[in-house]
């Protein structure tokens, strides 16, 4: 990623801005049921180990190219995309197929309350993270 950093420095201009928005790992994502068309929590899906390393390596790599003077953070925030399913079996396949999630949401309600929701809609609130890095000019 830091090669890719130091290509996107070369072909911006000096003040030209470079936006860093990835899924947020140091945080878990909500997982929703919606009843009257409002969502309320009923549990939690965590990021998979493999993604929280890759997510680490990139946050070192951000890191490094500002040590490095080529990028100053303007700006740095997150927040939360919801990704609606119609039911809890499109929720699971969705989990099933990640490879940024866990498979198994970690649930605040019980297995009769979920049975009761098997066809209702469900929602993961997935966190993501921004910055936006200003290019630098090093002098010299």
């Amino acid at each position: 990623m830091v090669h890719a950093l130091h290509e996107a420095h070369r072909v911006l201009r000096t003040g030209g801005l470079l936006i860093d928005a990835r899924p947020d790992s140091r945080r878990v994502a909500p997982v929703e049921h919606h009843e009257r068309g409002r969502p309320r929590p009923v549990g939690t899906v965590n990021t998979s180990a493999e993604s929280r390393v890759d997510d680490r390596l990139s946050d070192r790599a951000i890191a490094r190219v500002k040590r490095e003077g080529l990028f100053r953070s303007r700006r740095a925030s997150g927040f939360l995309h919801r990704v609606t399913f119609p039911d809890r079996a499109g929720l699971q396949s969705f989990l099933d197929d990640s490879v940024r999630l866990v498979r198994r949401v970690r649930w605040s309600v019980d297995a009769a309350t979920r049975r009761r929701w098997e066809r209702d809609t469900f929602s993961v609130q997935r966190p993501v993270r921004y910055e936006l890095l200003e290019k630098i000019t090093p002098r010299g």
